[in-house]
This record gives structure tokens, C-alpha cells and sequence, in this order.
């Protein structure tokens, strides 16, 4: 009866090793195989390419009517990196596909971001020019040029903080509702803005639905921090919205540690009623063929031979984030692309950000620590919509291959269907056109 149970279980190992490679929490994660940037590279030669059709567009680009705020503000600083550039692909595929109308929407910053900008192997390129709505310096501010001089000798982390903020600063005076902050090594799909937008639209209504729930709950007494945050000082309500998430990493919301209480009790409670279940049948039902033995066999053998099994697959593959806009306060990286309320930004970060202009602390960990001293709402989108494609970090530290990081990258991105994306974008586009038609004759 049991003779044939080990090759059974051979068999669900390896259907479960051909179904969860790609995720790198599990135990058959392939990291070559997952790492191929079926989309990402698709992608990458459409921005290319839209990037040298834009160069002669210089002086004539689509720009947002300064009595018509746009609706999206996207801030990009950008540095020098050794022997590779990398925001022609960030701003090509940002742009690539857009109708006029949506490109009407948008608006783009950029920071060369160098005292010197011909450092920059960007600087006085025509596609640029053809591409950015502002290209910001720091000489644009002689306190701002000053600081500059001053933050350039320091580590890493509080100069990118310092340019982050400018860009921020720089977004913010445009009036969009909505800034999206990007690191200038990433590249989007097609149609990502719709699906931002739509996002945007989702987490503000959730956030409505939330919010009083999460501030009742939130305890100032277990979120102690360095900074020594004066409550008073915060001129919005606590609790409010802090960002939607574009973009995040696999790797990080594996099976964590510091939960295995939590993986324990929920084991015992699967054996708990597996048990439960089998004597009730025993009992009342099948008294004959399930006999003591089978019972305590599946018990305490199979059961938990199928528990190991659920964790090795991988949390990402056994319990996926769920599609569309979803809470994500722990275990999210990075700052690759983070869209931030205006009110949000004016009010609470910029303030923030200059008042801890040489704190050590990176960028996108200063956002999260932020957001846990304040208990501010953080919101991420599932499936996301840019893939990190750095292997050279802004401070010249080697990840992987130019543009294929061996950390990182989301697994999911490369799922995308050229095709099907395409036509998703063009009903967008017929969408929109009909909704400012409606918009023009009320």
C-alpha cells in the first residue's frame, strides 16, 4: 500500500522544483535561468531606440501648459557611473509608446548630479534635451551650490539624500499632485503609466479604508527612534499616505526568521486538524481501510514531508503577493521607484530630508525609517511595473553584469507579454482620449 509513496513524493519534488525556480526564496531557485532579461531587454531596445528618434525634438518637445498642472511629476538624479550610462534607458522607456496626451501628463526632472555636470557622460546630449522638461543643476541655487560643495566630499549616503531632495524640490514646484521618484537604472514596461495612475487611484481609496484602523493600532512606545522625531512639529495627520511602491525585490519576502513562532503554530495547526479530520473519519466513515497505522502514517510522516515541502517551494511561489495595490511596510527594497503624494513630499519628507542632511543612513532605509517612526501608510503594486537593470551602483561598486544584477531584480517583470502589454496600452490611450473628450464639452 505504501511501496509506491516514495516515488510519489519524488515526483511532487520535482514538479514543484520545474514550477518555483524563479523564486529566489525557494530551495530550487535558478538563479542563470531567472536572471534571463526576456522582457527587460525587449524593452531596453525600444527605449534605445526612441531616444535617438526623440534627439531632433530638441526645443520642440511636448510641454505641460504652465496653467495646467501635470499629473505626474517623475524626478530622476543621475551619476556618473564607470564605463556605463544607464538614464537613456530609464527616460527611453518611460517615454516610449506614450500617445501626446499622455506625454501631456508627465512631467520630467532631471539632475546631472555633479558640480561639474561634463562629468556626467550624459551631459549636453541631444536626446536629453529631446526628453527632460528640466535638466536641474546645483549652480540653479547659490545655497544650494554651497551645500553641494560641501555634501560632494562626504560618503554616499548624504549626498544621495541631498539630491534626492533637489529633485523632490524641483517635482514639487510643478504643482503635480504626484511625484515618482526613480533611480536612473531601471527601465518600465509599456503602459506603465495607466497602470500607475490606476494604482494611484486604488491606494488612495484603500487608504481612506485603512488609514483609521492603522492609526488606532499604531504605538508610538515600539517605534523608538535616533532622530528624536517632535511629534508636534508634523503638520499633517499622522498615519497618512507615504508612497506607492513600483517596484520591489523577491529576494526579501521569503520565510523570515524572526517569524518562525508564527510557521511553528501554524504547522501544529495544519497537523492539528489533518488529525482531527482523520479520526472523525476513522470513527464514523472508514473504520476498515483507514486503520491506526494509515492515520498516524499521514500524521506524522506525509503531513509533514508536505510541510517541508510548502516552505522549500518559496513563499513568493506558494503565497505570491496579491495582484494589484497591497500593504508592503516590511522587508520591501529598494527606492528604485517610489511614487510620493505632493502634499506628502511639501509637508513631511523635504522638511525631513533637510533637517537630516548629514544623517549616514541610505536613502531608501531614511524613507522607511521615517515611515515607521510616523506610521505612515506604504503601498506597493503587484505585478510591478520596472525592472532594476544596474550592475553598477551609484557609487561605483560592482553588482553583477552591466545590465544584469545578480541582486535586485524582480523575477515577475520578465513574465511580460510584448504583445498583450501593447494592446493594454492602446485601450488606455483610446480610454483617456475619450475621457478628456468628455472632460473638453462639461
Amino acid at each position: 500500500m505504501y511501496a509506491n509513496l516514495p516515488y510519489e513524493y519524488i515526483i511532487l519534488i520535482g514538479i514543484l522544483r520545474s514550477l518555483s525556480w524563479k523564486d529566489p526564496t525557494s530551495i530550487f531557485f535558478e538563479p542563470k535561468r531567472a536572471h534571463v532579461p526576456t522582457y527587460s531587454a525587449y524593452r531596453m531596445h525600444q527605449a534605445v531606440r526612441h531616444a535617438e528618434f526623440a534627439s531632433p525634438l530638441v526645443g520642440t518637445k511636448i510641454r505641460v501648459n504652465s496653467h495646467n498642472p501635470p499629473e505626474l511629476c517623475i524626478g530622476i538624479p543621475s551619476v556618473r557611473r564607470e564605463g556605463v550610462s544607464y538614464l537613456k534607458l530609464a527616460l527611453g522607456s518611460l517615454q516610449q509608446g506614450l500617445s501626446p496626451e499622455e506625454r501631456m501628463s508627465l512631467h520630467f526632472v532631471v539632475l546631472l548630479a555633479h558640480i561639474n555636470q561634463t562629468e556626467h557622460p550624459d551631459y549636453g546630449q541631444p536626446w536629453l534635451a529631446g526628453m527632460a522638461d528640466e535638466i536641474v543643476s546645483y549652480q540653479d541655487n547659490e545655497h544650494r551650490l554651497r551645500l553641494a560643495e560641501k555634501v560632494e566630499s562626504q560618503n554616499h549616503a548624504v549626498k544621495s539624500k541631498f539630491d534626492y531632495s533637489i529633485v523632490m524640490e524641483e517635482c514639487a514646484k510643478t504643482e503635480a499632485p504626484y511625484i515618482l521618484m526613480i533611480e536612473d537604472d531601471v527601465v518600465f514596461l509599456d503602459g506603465w503609466r495607466h497602470r500607475t495612475i490606476a494604482a494611484l487611484k486604488t491606494a488612495t481609496a484603500k487608504s481612506w479604508e485603512a488609514g483609521r484602523a492603522h492609526c488606532e493600532s499604531f504605538s508610538w512606545s515600539t517605534h523608538m527612534t535616533p532622530y528624536n522625531l517632535n511629534l508636534s512639529s508634523l503638520t499633517t495627520p499622522l498615519c497618512k499616505v507615504l508612497y506607492l511602491r513600483l517596484f520591489y525585490y523577491e529576494g526579501l519576502l521569503g520565510w523570515n526568521s524572526e517569524s518562525w513562532p508564527t510557521y511553528l503554530v501554524s504547522s501544529l495547526a495544519v497537523e492539528t486538524i489533518v488529525f482531527s479530520v482523520l479520526v472523525m473519519t476513522r470513527r464514523y466513515v472508514a473504520r476498515t481501510w483507514l486503520t491506526q497505522t494509515t492515520l498516524l502514517l499521514i500524521t506524522f510522516v506525509f503531513t509533514p514531508l508536505l510541510i517541508i515541502l510548502f516552505f522549500v517551494g518559496g513563499r513568493n511561489f506558494m503565497l505570491p503577493q496579491p495582484t494589484g495595490v497591497h500593504a508592503m511596510d516590511k522587508y520591501a527594497c529598494c527606492g528604485q521607484g517610489l511614487v510620493f503624494p505632493r502634499s506628502t513630499v511639501t509637508q513631511d519628507l523635504l522638511p525631513w530630508f533637510q533637517k537630516n542632511t548629514w544623517s549616514m543612513i541610505s536613502t531608501d532605509s531614511f524613507i522607511e525609517d521615517y515611515a515607521d517612526m510616523t506610521g505612515a501608510l506604504r503601498w506597493a503594486l503587484t505585478p510591478v511595473v520596472m525592472q532594476h537593470v544596474g550592475g553598477q551602483s551609484s557609487h561605483n561598486g560592482r553588482r553583477g553584469n552591466t545590465f544584469e544584477p545578480t541582486r535586485l531584480w524582480n523575477y515577475g517583470f520578465e513574465e511580460n507579454d510584448a504583445a498583450k502589454l501593447a494592446e493594454e496600452h492602446a485601450h488606455a490611450q483610446y480610454q483617456l482620449i475619450k475621457d478628456l473628450d468628455i472632460q473638453s464639452t462639461v
